[in-house]
């Protein structure tokens, strides 16, 4: 009764938030592609992507830093993450990522740092003199910094922050910000298997561009000479957004060989069921529901499929992702004595048009 009473009030409490901060921050379609930093919206990671960051509510390790930070405090030691993501093939845009996460120890609770960059490849450039080039060419920047912080109060209980430096531009223009996230998961059930989460991310200021790039040459008015005038840039909002995710584990069998599993790293076999509900402020909002299938934490398949308003309408559609995702995982012990691991990841994400997107990575888990 004790754990029901609990899971009741949590419950209350996540779909008390998300009511509220849905009413300020309700997915509105005629302010898509209005905010600064888009590419918070992307998940870099392969293995999330593989049920398309359905599971929020039991995301685990360096990932969590993106989609819901309380899950970085299960890293016990290190945890050390990379990942290439194809984004869009046939784009020629590249994403990389790198991220690491160390338990501080003594209840300290863990700390996390993530890199993610964006690749363009090289870009004609041209002017209103030369619109068809011939001028060399460069490739913008775009990289995301974060900090974060995790820490397990209680074996129910997981929060976490993250601060991200956000820093994006050309070889003449440049935008630079700040943005806040934070997330809890809830963990209940007598195996630990019903998991409730909340998180917000991209909270901050409004960032504008600055550089020479938006600089022109003229003639003011009544003069005589051409000087160079400064043109200011319009402020931009961050797309801040929030998630409420839930999952439930069926386990059967007990690695240990007791009668009943006490947990998902006990289970020979654990199907995972998950949907995450997403409120954004410049986009659709989203609902995203996923499946995992894991045998013995060693061997992992996903599925996943995310749902939004006007998807299916060419004429209105606001996303490229046509909907589905499938991902897998191996995970692969380095030594019987130690719980050190090696885990390689693919997910792939199906797409309206272009190739669909490619995300390939790699962990090391001590």
């Amino acid at each position: 009764m004790k754990n029901i009473g609990k899971t009741l009030f949590t419950v209350a409490i996540a779909c008390t938030l998300a009511a509220a901060v849905s009413t300020t921050y309700a997915g509105n379609r005629d302010r898509s592609g209005q905010s600064a930093a888009g590419q918070l919206l992307i998940n870099p990671w392969a293995a999330s992507n593989g049920w398309g960051s359905a599971g929020l509510a039991n995301i685990q390790g360096i990932e969590a830093m993106y989609s819901n930070v309380a899950g970085l405090s299960f890293v016990d030691k290190t945890q050390l993450g990379f990942s290439h993501s194809i984004y869009f093939a046939g784009t020629g845009i590249g994403i990389n990522s790198l991220g690491i996460g160390h338990n501080l120890g003594n209840d300290r609770g863990v700390l996390g740092l993530t890199v993610m960059m964006m690749n363009f490849g090289d870009i004609e450039m041209t002017s209103e003199d030369q619109p068809d080039g011939g001028l060399g060419t460069f490739s913008p920047s775009i990289m995301n910094l974060g900090l974060s912080y995790a820490k397990s109060f209680s074996l129910a209980i997981k929060a976490g922050a993250t601060v991200r430096l956000i820093n994006e531009g050309s070889y003449n223009t440049n935008a630079t910000g700040f943005a806040l996230d934070a997330g809890i998961q809830y963990i209940t059930g007598r195996q630990e298997q019903f998991k409730l989460a909340v998180a917000i991310k991209n909270i901050g200021m409004p960032i504008s561009y600055s550089g020479d790039g938006l600089d022109i040459r003229g003639t003011v008015e009544n003069g005589k000479f051409v000087q160079t005038l400064s043109n200011r840039s319009e402020s931009y909002e961050l797309p801040a957004n929030l998630s409420l995710g839930v999952t439930y584990d069926f386990l059967i069998g007990s690695i240990s060989g007791q009668s009943e599993v006490e947990n998902a790293t006990d289970a020979i076999h654990r199907l995972t069921l998950a949907g995450t509900f997403v409120s954004n402020a410049y986009s659709n909002d989203q609902y995203l529901l996923g499946i995992e299938y894991s045998w013995k934490e060693m061997f992992q398949l996903r599925g996943g499929y995310s749902i939004e308003s006007d998807m299916w309408d060419k004429e209105t559609i606001t996303t490229l992702y046509s909907g589905p995702s499938l991902g897998a995982s191996f995970l692969i012990p380095m030594s019987k004595k130690t719980d050190t691991k090696i885990a390689v990841d693919y997910a792939y994400r199906f797409t309206v048009k272009w190739g669909g997107c490619h995300h390939i990575g790699a962990r090391i888990i001590l």
